[in-house]
């Protein structure tokens, strides 16, 4: 299996599919496997990257606290390290703020950016209630699999059937990360000093925002924050979906993602096939 080291730490990273390559940034805690409900469209059209953030799944969660700007250089990294040039760039809530720090740093290497479920991060943010937010430092002392089925209550919509849960539950727990590196990404995601203003100031990229109206993790509120900061980026608001975009709104997700990238065609096209995951 592919992976980097940077500054001493292993980056589990790996890609599917051919074409003009993407990036995808999965949230707190998660494995890359948890796109596993959107990454057969999208490989049918491009060449996906997949990384495990530090903290996550098979990369290490080396001691000490993590930042944003630290997970971003590690996404950096790995586009580099797949060789693609520029790709597009999509991060799902704390990979958003990731995938923002990756088009600020860099530029060059972010052709367009997705955020899904995110928000700019720091005073520009639309804080989630407070009831929820404690949920998140409980989560972190209970085992992966309970803590997993406890956020599952504010992480999709009421009406998500608990077969689907299951499933997305049953594919994360097989590269699950430790305590240490689910509570050190809570920390970089709390401290992050949020983007809002660099992002006035210097946000280049073509920009999709997708949202769930009924996320109770980060307020769909955000969605407009996001567009208020970045008047060109085009917003998608899904109607019936919670925070977990990948599997309340799996079908019109992928199609709008597809047709955004479709539309701004920037990435550095490759055609040759790639190896599946894990191979």
């Amino acid at each position: 299996m592919p992976f980097l080291i940077r500054a001493g730490v292993k980056i589990w990273w790996d890609s599917i599919g051919s074409g003009s390559p993407m990036l995808l940034i999965q949230g707190l805690g998660y494995p890359s496997d948890a796109s596993w409900r959107i990454l057969p469209a999208l490989a049918t059209r491009h060449r996906v990257i997949l990384l495990d953030n530090r903290g996550s799944g098979r990369s290490d969660s080396p001691a000490g606290a993590f930042t944003i700007e630290q997970l971003a250089a590690d996404a950096v990294a790995v586009l580099e390290a797949a060789g693609v040039g520029s790709a597009h760039v999509a991060g799902f809530s704390m990979g958003g703020l990731i995938a923002q720090e990756v088009a600020l740093s860099r530029p060059d290497l972010a052709s367009t950016i997705i955020l899904g479920c995110a928000s700019p991060g720091g005073k520009d943010s639309i804080p989630l209630r407070k009831e929820v937010a404690k949920q998140f430092t409980d989560w972190g002392n209970l085992p992966a699999e309970e803590a997993a089925w406890r956020a599952s209550a504010v992480c999709y919509r009421d009406s998500t059937p608990s077969v689907a849960i299951r499933a997305d539950i049953a594919v994360r727990m097989q590269h699950r990360g430790d305590r240490h590196g689910y509570v050190s990404q809570l920390g970089a995601v709390a401290k992050y000093r949020g983007a809002g203003s660099r992002m006035r100031e210097l946000w280049t990229s073509p920009t999709l925002v997708v949202h769930g109206a009924a996320d109770l993790i980060v307020p769909v509120a955000n969605a407009h924050v996001l567009h208020d900061i970045s008047p060109h980026a085009e917003v998608a608001i899904f109607p019936d979906a919670g925070h977990i975009l990948m599997t309340d709104a799996q079908e019109e997700l992928t199609e709008t993602m597809l047709d955004f990238m479709d539309r701004h065609p920037g990435a550095l096209m490759r055609t040759e096939p790639v190896a599946a995951i894990g191979s």
